[in-house]
């Protein structure tokens, strides 16, 4: 049997010379940023009852289009495990397989979580080495900045999701071996049964041994191409002569149902899988399992980050915010965390980081039109530290950085 796993909470970058990766000598930081708490909370525990899944109102969650501190990690579930990158979830809790109304009630619940969504910022170089006759290249990693854009899809939690099934006449795993246009399940309006219930009805109902029921989380009309050349034009204003990678990855995307029994109790088992990789039995066993499984395919919930992809002209209604107004809030921020030589492995620059260098930014604005020199020590030290900033960014400006050697 498997056992619940759960994930870490994400982690947050707090600008704290003990938790920086990078190192004192070249790391630019917010020597304001103080009183921050660093929040423990894990995602909501999971455990499941017949009953119907409450309600959540609009005024249970913030909706200030800044925060994203409003977001959950979609409900764990009993007996689940997930890949390496969480951008699919499985679970072989036997009642999802032998009770519609439990397997209904926990998509709908999942339904009204969207995938996690992410920024992923990149910036590294080349550095060769000789020894001898012999050269040598390797990867260097200047910077990797991860922000958390989850926010951006919904106002909180069961507010923007639209839920889809498989229309008819459209070809989809709908509980045969291999996509088919047929069958059809309507919605009954007499017996107040919706085309989804209908659907975790017939896969219950179906007989075969080895089947699974997924639900997919999709996220549309992000305009990633525009806000990746905005953000490509913010690190060249560091003067950044490296190479970025800019990629948008999410987690949560697919969540798959699988029937209790052996056989597909060892497919999910992590160790098996990888026993199975290393020696090459998946050409054997990937055709076989896919055969043999019984798929529903017919489900999804759609995030959209705005109404349309473009504006053509006839205005663009976004959930939260336009790129260009996100990119305005968190330009700053990334070019100080590029210029740090930030590294956000396992955690993600969050709101409160935003809102520290905006608030360093103005008190520099401040400062430099203030005539009066500084007395005080701690102001005087404060000046010399500004100083040194403005010198190193001068460096940078005339001479370049991060570029092949």
């Amino acid at each position: 049997m498997g056992k619940a796993t759960t994930l870490p909470p994400p982690m947050v970058y707090r600008d704290n010379p003990a938790l920086d990766d990078a190192s004192t000598s070249s790391a630019v930081s917010l020597h304001t940023i103080d009183g921050y708490v660093d929040s423990d909370e894990l995602p909501p525990s999971y455990s499941y009852t017949d009953e119907p899944v409450s309600t959540i109102s609009a005024d249970s969650v913030p909706t200030h289009p800044t925060l994203g501190v409003w977001y959950r990690s979609p409900p764990e579930l009993p007996f689940s495990s997930h890949d390496l990158d969480c951008s699919e979830f499985r679970t072989r809790f036997p009642n999802f397989s032998t009770n519609a109304t439990t397997l209904y009630d926990m998509i709908r619940e999942q339904t009204k979580y969207p995938p996690g969504y992410y920024v992923n910022i990149t910036g590294w170089h080349n550095e060769t080495k000789r020894q001898g006759n012999k050269e040598t290249k390797s990867k260097i990693i200047d910077f990797l900045i991860r922000i958390n854009i989850t926010h951006l899809l919904a106002r909180g939690v069961g507010l923007s999701g639209e839920v889809e099934c498989l229309p008819n006449n459209v070809k989809g795993y709908r509980g045969g071996r291999i996509s088919s246009s047929e069958p059809t399940v309507v919605a009954d309006e007499e017996t107040q049964t919706d085309e989804l219930k209908a659907w975790c009805e017939d896969y219950v109902s179906n007989p075969a041994s080895v089947k699974s029921f997924m639900l997919k989380r999709e996220i549309i009309n992000h305009d990633t191409k525009k806000l990746e050349q905005h953000l490509r034009s913010t690190l060249a204003e560091t003067n950044y002569r490296g190479h970025v990678e800019i990629d948008f990855p999410s987690t949560h995307k697919r969540l798959i149902v699988y029937s209790p029994g052996k056989i597909n109790e060892w497919r999910i088992t992590t160790w098996i899988r990888w026993v199975f990789y290393l020696t090459f039995f998946w050409l054997i066993s990937w055709p076989v399992l896919f055969f043999l499984t019984h798929k529903y395919e017919v489900v999804k919930v759609i995030f959209p980050y705005a109404d349309r992809l473009v504006d053509d002209g006839g205005g663009r209604t976004c959930t939260i915010m336009s790129e260009v107004e996100w990119l305005n809030l968190w330009e700053s921020s990334i070019r100080r965390a590029a210029l740090a030589r930030m590294m956000c492995k396992d955690r993600c620059l969050d709101d409160a980081y935003r809102r520290e260098t905006a608030a360093a930014d103005a008190r520099g604005l401040v400062a430099s039109s203030a005539q009066e020199p500084d007395t005080n020590v701690g102001n005087a030290a404060l000046n010399i530290l500004r100083q040194g900033l403005r010198v190193a960014e001068g460096f940078h400006a005339n001479r370049g950085w991060g570029g092949d050697c």
